[in-house]
């Protein structure tokens, strides 16, 4: 299969380079939705020469694309032996789910006291954009929208530095819970500790009672694992 991710005809040298910079987004946002859809595993070839021949690009491209993927660490690149994809273990997993919710009840400490009505409008917009993409079953536009709320909210608390940690956090969390339920994922109509129920919490300006609900919404997406995973995760919580 041949993907087109651009025409190869620019018309100056500086024209040329953002082309060759937006065909490379085109080739990661398609081998990313692969990835995490698990249509790209650990099993999977990867070689540039073939990546290039699908994607209908040069090499350079695509190795612009493969270094984006392993600073996501969704691949890992080894030397003369390849490209591979990465997989989350159950342990890996389990760290995960600590580290967001270390980062994001941190979050909701910091911003809770002082958040602002048009943060809380920003908010709001973000949660229903996430309902809206939700009910069309969209995997990765989920992921997507669940991702903006959650950094737009870390960006509120002003902690830049771990707004990289928690991006990639996320990432692989959804592509573990994705890929192990491909074709089960449990979807709830009605989510307890949803988006806006933590918003709402945060609206109070109660730090408690929007911490309670920040560690409820964190943990809420473990029903999508095992047990084993579950009970580690609630372990020190």
């Amino acid at each position: 299969m041949v993907f087109d991710v651009g025409a190869t005809d620019p018309q100056a040298a500086g024209f040329q380079g953002e082309r060759r910079r937006r065909k490379a987004d085109a080739v990661y946002d398609n081998m990313k939705r692969q990835i995490l859809l698990g249509e790209l595993t650990p099993a999977s070839p990867i070689t540039e020469q073939s990546l290039a021949q699908s994607y209908n690009c040069s090499q350079s491209t695509i190795r612009e694309a493969l270094l984006t993927l392993q600073e996501d660490g969704l691949v890992i690149r080894r030397g003369y032996q390849g490209t591979f994809v990465t997989q989350t273990t159950n342990k890996e997993a389990i760290i995960l789910f600590r580290l967001r919710l270390n980062i994001e009840t941190a979050a909701v400490d910091r911003i809770t006291p002082d958040i602002t009505d048009d943060q809380l409008d920003t908010l709001r917009q973000l949660a229903a954009r996430y309902d809206d993409i939700r009910a069309k079953r969209d995997k990765i536009g989920i992921s997507e929208a669940d991702i903006a709320f959650h950094m737009t909210m870390l960006r509120f608390a002003d902690m830049p530095v771990l707004e990289p940690v928690l991006l990639r956090t996320l990432l692989h969390l959804h592509r573990f819970i994705i890929t192990r339920h491909t074709n089960n994922l449990i979807w709830i109509d009605k989510i307890k500790a949803s988006h806006h129920e933590l918003i709402e919490a945060i609206a109070t300006k109660d730090p408690d009672q929007a911490r309670k609900m920040a560690i409820q919404h964190a943990t809420t997406n473990t029903i999508e694992v095992t047990d084993e995973v579950r009970t580690e995760v609630f372990a020190k919580i």
